[in-house]
């Protein structure tokens, strides 16, 4: 009865033992899982994050750089018609003088590019971003701010160092 007695401790030993390393590997799995679905979840939040910076700078890059492109003296101004305000970009060819006028219509960033003397026909203009609303003001002679409010709500501002000479208010 004694070698029965210790078969049936060695049996129960190795059904614990083997327990074990199934309650081993199942914990391993699980946590396997769980840090998985962590790291996904990290990854899908930065990424939508980055979106919606890449989103504000390409508007606010394309805005900085065309106005620092036609910065010269009396050449930024910023108009309304329509209930539509627009910043107005002068650029001199020979004796003839061009605008770019960069306004909000529609839910987009648009640019229309026209002779000075064209009127404002904003249905026109070239759709180059999607944004909400978009504002311009002159804080100070060589200070202009542009405001936008981007398709998700969120709101950027940004302050433009004019370098000319003399900008008109």
């Amino acid at each position: 009865m004694n070698k029965q007695k210790k078969q049936v401790n060695a049996m129960t030993s190795h059904a614990i033992g083997g327990l074990f390393i199934f309650c081993l590997i199942a914990l391993f799995a699980v946590l396997a899982v769980t840090l998985t679905l962590t790291g996904m979840r990290a990854y899908q939040s930065v990424s939508e994050a980055s979106v919606g910076n890449s989103e504000a700078q390409i508007v606010l890059s394309y805005l900085l750089n065309k106005t620092h492109a036609m910065d010269s003296a009396e050449a930024v101004s910023i108009h309304e018609e329509d209930g539509i305000q627009y910043l107005c970009l002068d650029e001199y060819w020979e004796n003839e003088v061009y605008q770019t006028r960069i306004y909000a219509m529609d839910g987009e960033m648009r640019e229309y590019y026209c002779d000075a003397w064209d009127a404002f026909r904003p249905e026109l203009g070239d759709p180059l971003a999607d944004v909400q609303e978009l504002r311009f003001a002159m804080e100070s002679p060589r200070l202009l701010t542009a405001a936008v409010v981007l398709p998700d709500g969120s709101k950027e501002e940004l302050h433009i160092a004019l370098r000319s000479q003399e900008v008109p208010q």
